[in-house]
């Protein structure tokens, strides 16, 4: 298998050359910041958000932070679980969005381009910039990918 073939059988969103990685070093990026997993939350009202019944309907006007809290619960559950998101960016900057659980899978591989949640925020403010809404898929180890459209 080539490195072309690599490139079109991945299922990101975004590619080298649109621009998202420009003036970063994607590689000491990550090795200063890297997040081995989703954080977790204390907070009992975040644990009851990341609930799959909840989030298949959706929730309104949440914070990035809360979501990243809130993928932390709900793959503690099932590790081996992929979850697929609808997001909806409240605003350019990406902080304040509206979710709906799309999907979840067992034992989906990630694309071998897949990033680490220590980008997401970037991810979310980039895609908030470009598109009103992307579908993005989450699952253990702190992994990430947003979906092309």
């Amino acid at each position: 298998m080539n490195a072309g073939i690599i490139l079109m059988d991945n299922d990101l969103f975004y590619e080298p050359e649109d621009g998202f990685w420009l003036g970063t070093d994607r590689l000491m990026f990550e090795a200063n910041n890297l997040e081995p997993e989703w954080p977790m939350s204390a907070n009992v009202f975040i644990n009851k958000m990341a609930e799959p019944a909840r989030l298949t309907k959706g929730l309104q006007k949440i914070s990035f932070a809360d979501f990243k809290q809130i993928l932390g619960s709900l793959i503690e559950t099932d590790p081996k679980a992929t979850h697929r998101f609808l997001v909806i960016p409240l605003h350019r900057s990406g902080k304040s969005l509206s979710i709906r659980l799309l999907h979840t899978s067992i034992g989906e591989s990630p694309p071998l381009m897949a990033d680490n949640a220590c980008s997401l925020s970037t991810a979310v403010e980039w895609m908030a910039n470009k598109t009103s809404h992307f579908e993005v898929s989450f699952t253990a180890g702190g992994t990430y990918w947003v979906h092309k459209q």
